[in-house]
């Protein structure tokens, strides 16, 4: 074991302070990458300066943006007046087209009834037909005098009138089955009593049913002319009762060879 009679001997180490790795000098190609990064941020920031001084300001204290938004408006106003004017015309134009339709039709029905007078048209052969509902009965005539060329035969039919009851008609409906052969249809309602039928025994079934608010109501129909539809002449005979009129009765059915109709009236007593 070795022994020192005297301290050992001192050898100085390099100071803490100094790096252990040795300092660099920059290399040029640090230098051009820090060169070339300026650069770019300088371009970028010299583009955002171009580009937002194009774009135009929204800033309406802006005297230019004013100016823009205002020029803007005039443009949606002439373009709304435009299309305002075009509309106009357009609604001009089809109330001319039709009051030109209007007109020609109106000269065609007078040419036409110029000719049917010239031609003198007339009925032969009116004769009475059963009854088709209440109070009316159904008539029909031939007309006579149209000529072979004539080829408007149904508008001379239901433009010629003929007298039944002492009153002039015009005809309903026409059948054309070729000169001298054309059959007007008149239904009469006016002065036919034997088409009037009538409702008797009247029946109040009371409620229809607790809380319904309705009532059951109905009539038997008599005096349905011969040869006529019962259910026609069912919905179309008039019926009071309890202070309401009705045009016909609202449901109507036939049991033991006699016609019914049926009423459901309101009735507060009923809820």
């Amino acid at each position: 074991m070795s022994q020192y009679s005297s301290a050992p001997p001192y050898y100085p180490r390099s100071s803490e302070a100094v790096p252990l790795i040795g300092s660099r000098k920059s290399s040029p190609r640090h230098q051009f990458l820090w060169v070339y990064a300026a650069l770019i941020a300088l371009l970028i920031v010299t583009i955002t300066i171009a580009i937002s001084s194009f774009i135009p300001s929204n800033d309406p204290l802006d005297p230019d943006v004013r100016d823009r938004i205002r020029r803007e408006w005039d443009i949606e106003l002439h373009q709304h007046q435009q299309e305002v004017l075009k509309r106009i015309d357009t609604q001009k134009r089809w109330r001319l087209e039709v009051e030109e339709h209007a007109r020609e039709v109106e000269e065609r029905r007078r040419n036409d009834e110029d000719e049917r007078l010239r031609l003198n048209m007339f009925w032969i052969d009116l004769a009475s037909h059963t009854c088709t509902t209440y109070g009316t009965r159904e008539y029909t005539a031939r007309l006579v005098n149209v000529p072979p060329y004539y080829n408007r035969r149904v508008e001379a039919c239901m433009a010629t009138s003929v007298k039944i009851h002492g009153t002039e008609y015009t005809p309903k409906w026409c059948e054309d089955h070729g000169p001298n052969n054309v059959i007007g249809h008149w239904e009469i309602d006016q002065h036919e009593p034997d088409c009037a039928s009538y409702w008797v025994w009247y029946k109040d079934f009371g409620c229809i049913s607790p809380g319904s608010g309705q009532r059951r109501i109905e009539h038997s129909l008599d005096n349905i002319p011969s040869g006529g539809d019962w259910k026609e002449f069912c919905a179309t005979t008039p019926a009071s009762f309890r202070g309401m009129h009705f045009m016909g009765a609202e449901f109507c059915f036939n049991k033991n060879g006699a016609t019914w109709g049926h009423w459901a009236i309101d009735d507060e007593s009923c809820k």
